[in-house]
């Protein structure tokens, strides 16, 4: 019988108060070890150059709504939504209509966050621990290859600098929060010192939360959406000598709840009279439900050097890993009910990452910037269950499986990257890019000798796939204040270990394994129009406007083989023996575009954010003869609206926001009826929030931050199109106060 994993519970347990008693007794040293101020390093950005489609969240946007997931603090971006459902760990962030993790990648600190299992969220972080978040859209950087044609999604913790009082090299933090719906209760503290300007400095902060059940906007209990989350972190940076910079950074994040098996399902069925009267009430419910465990450790270094003499050194190698980790169990009264396909009665899914960058920035003169460099990551996957109905089953290895529709493997990718930033005249920039990668993926034989059988087409040997991907970016400045830029990107994904190697048994007629998958490709046409001014409708306003179009084309699109008499190669072909589940098809195109717009005038700012995406297959996903259908994962027109006034003197910021979203009626149909992949059409809806702030500048409450945020002001009930027919969330009021000193 297969060892069962060990869950790490007490390790787990020890690990805050750990953070925290390190963090505090390095204080001390922090401050001491700086006695004469080291020459500043310069902060190195991975946007080498201005590019359209990439958007910036900062400390006060994040803070603002007090938003309880990241894809919540981004759906107010244009051309990004939340999808999934308003569980916890069951959000899902969609770019353009992208929405998978191998098409919007998620990193945090530059440790890859996205976390791959059917019916499950994407990617799990917590907001109280960023700082900035940048999201960079359309597969534009040449930093970041093998996919992200949706976009890299680049969170950062908060740093010293932050959270610093002026003036001052050591600090503390403590903040105590509430949220009506669902009665969250949040609280964090922090300890830290140093800073940029002096030679050391370390940051401790832990977090921690709480939430019942909430509510949807017609006053349902959402059953099983609360739970509890810890997160924690430890952040050091030493620069001894001009010039250098070491980093280390450490983040935990855990939750346990109890909580449908597929996190993104929306409400819970009650359980029929006969479950009820056989297991009782409450054991019914809970037979519907999985006692969920999940931790996620991150960990990343750097080392720079920046040389204060040479422009052409700018060298920096990071290193970054993570570990995602998932336990569930169900109830023991139903074990005799075959979860075969959702990953049996226990599982434990583990997933790691690692990855190291080599880079150095050469600025020849004004005119030139070469940046140059060696790439290397490496992923595994490792999805175990136990399914008690084939406990007595060899052909199962007695219960002990990988699960199905998750696959044990490994993919290594290396790369090379070289991106020149060339200046020909005051008011051109034009950045040439190519970037090489190789991906090797890696299968193993599932645990369970059925999914083993050569003739059916079950082959876990090695594939690799390489190629280049060349980006060309102009920006032109032709007048004051105005920029007009351009983007043209080739470039390709591989298949993953999931398409590779998914295996049915030799029963059906689509057993094997798919190896002889092609790599996805995309041609991307970027148009961008930037203006900000000073001065324009009244003196000392400020005006600032950022408009992208946008057209993507893709080719050899993988996805699973679908349709009666259309799962072979050729339309009404019986597929051959051990053919696999996926297959390539003929693409799809998704065209669109964002517009941003800024106003401030003294104590008022104003913004709106609007976008507008369409997509359509050149065939179907079912039918790859047949005719065109609109991409599913689509999302509906969406403008964002904020307003709001800052009166400095008192140290307060308020102000409302709305967000209007368009009907979608446009998604897949077959002869009349709604296709099974396609999500149902959602009607369109206005939601309002407010949000004020308030932090003293002096007095007795100067070192206090209160806010208060109210979500769905008028507790609309609504079903956004990307969470596939669930309801929204109700009303919240939202609530924090904290204190620096």
């Amino acid at each position: 019988m297969q060892q069962q994993p060990k869950n790490g519970r007490a390790q787990a347990a020890a690990f805050p108060f750990c953070l925290s008693a390190l963090a505090l007794s390095l204080v001390h040293f922090s401050v001491a070890a700086e006695d004469q101020q080291l020459q500043t390093i310069k902060v190195q950005s991975t946007a080498i150059q201005k590019q359209p489609g990439v958007d910036k969240l900062g400390a006060e946007e994040i803070a603002r709504p007090q938003a309880r997931s990241l894809a919540e603090v981004l759906d107010v971006l244009p051309g990004v939504n939340a999808g999934g459902s308003p569980r916890p760990g069951g959000q899902v962030i969609n770019v353009w209509g992208y929405r998978t993790v191998e098409q919007v990648q998620v990193q945090l600190d530059g440790a890859n966050q996205v976390f791959s299992k059917y019916q499950q969220g994407t990617s799990f972080i917590e907001p109280e621990l960023l700082g900035k978040v940048e999201v960079i859209k359309g597969a534009q950087s040449a930093l970041y290859g093998n996919g992200g044609f949706g976009a890299v999604i680049r969170a950062e913790t908060k740093s010293v600098d932050e959270l610093l009082m002026p003036g001052e090299s050591v600090g503390g933090f403590a903040k105590i929060g509430r949220q009506s719906n669902g009665g969250q209760i949040s609280k964090s503290v922090a300890a830290y010192a140093g800073g940029s300007e002096h030679s050391a400095d370390i940051l401790g902060y832990i977090s921690q939360s709480r939430s019942g059940d909430g509510k949807t906007g017609d006053d349902l209990t959402y059953l099983f959406s609360g739970g509890e989350q810890k997160a924690g972190m430890l952040k050091l940076a030493f620069r001894p000598w001009a010039g250098h910079q070491f980093r280390l950074g450490m983040v935990r994040q855990e939750s346990e709840m109890r909580t449908p098996w597929a996190a993104r399902s929306g409400q819970v069925e009650a359980p029929s009279s006969s479950d009820i009267k056989r297991y009782g009430e409450a054991e019914a419910w809970l037979r519907k439900t999985v006692m969920r465990d999940q931790k996620i450790d991150s960990l990343n270094g750097e080392w720079r050097y920046a040389s204060p003499d040479n422009s052409w050194l700018d060298l920096s190698v990071n290193y970054a890993q993570s570990r995602r980790y998932q336990h569930d169990k169900r109830p023991e009264s139903a074990w005799k009910v075959d979860y075969r396909s959702s990953y049996g009665h226990e599982s434990w899914v583990t997933q790691n990452s690692r990855s190291l960058d080599i880079r150095n920035v050469a600025k020849l003169g004004d005119s030139n910037s070469f940046t140059t460099g060696l790439s290397w990551s490496k992923q595994d996957w490792d999805p175990r269950s136990f399914l008690a109905t084939k406990a007595k089953d060899p052909d199962y290895n007695y219960g002990w499986i990988n699960a199905y529709g998750g696959n044990r493997g490994e993919e290594t990718m290396r790369s090379a990257y070289l991106i020149h930033e060339w200046k020909p005249l005051p008011d051109w920039k034009i950045t040439p890019s190519l970037r090489y990668d190789q991906v090797a993926l890696y299968g193993k034989p599932n645990l369970a000798p059925i999914y083993n059988v050569a003739s059916a087409g079950h082959d876990y040997r090695p594939v690799s796939f390489t190629g280049w991907s060349p980006r060309l970016a102009i920006a032109w400045r032709f007048s004051p204040g105005w920029n007009a830029s351009f983007s043209y990107v080739d470039t390709w994904r591989a298949p993953t270990v999931d398409e590779v190697y998914a295996a049915q048994t030799p029963l059906s007629n689509l057993s094997g394994t798919s190896r002889y998958l092609k790599p996805e490709k995309l041609r991307g046409f970027y148009y961008g129009l930037d203006f900000e001014r000073s001065g324009v409708l009244s003196a000392g306003d400020k005006l600032s406007m950022s408009l992208l179009a946008y057209r993507q084309l893709v080719r050899d699109n993988i996805y699973m083989r679908l349709g009666n008499g259309n799962t072979g190669d050729s339309p009404g072909q019986t597929p051959p023996a051990g053919t696999g589940f996926y297959r390539n098809l003929s693409g799809y195109e998704i065209h669109g575009y964002d517009l941003t717009l800024d106003y401030q005038l003294r104590g008022w700012f104003a913004s709106a954010a609007l976008s507008a995406t369409s997509g359509d297959h050149r065939n179907s996903l079912r039918d790859p003869w047949g005719n065109s259908e609109p991409v599913v994962d689509i999302p509906p027109r969406k403008a964002v609206l904020t307003t709001g006034y800052r009166v400095a003197r008192l140290g307060l910021t308020f102000g409302g926001q709305g967000k209007f979203v368009r009907t979608q009626d446009r998604i897949p149909y077959f002869e009349g009826t709604r296709t099974a992949y396609s999500m149902p059409p959602s009607k369109g809806y206005v939601l309002i929030n407010l949000f004020a702030a308030w932090q003293p500048q002096s007095g007795a409450f100067k070192h206090l931050e209160a806010r208060v945020a109210v979500d769905n002001l008028f507790n609309r009930s609504y079903s956004p199109y990307l969470t596939e027919g669930i309801q929204g969330m109700g009303r919240s009021i939202r609530t924090s106060l904290s204190l620096r000193f």
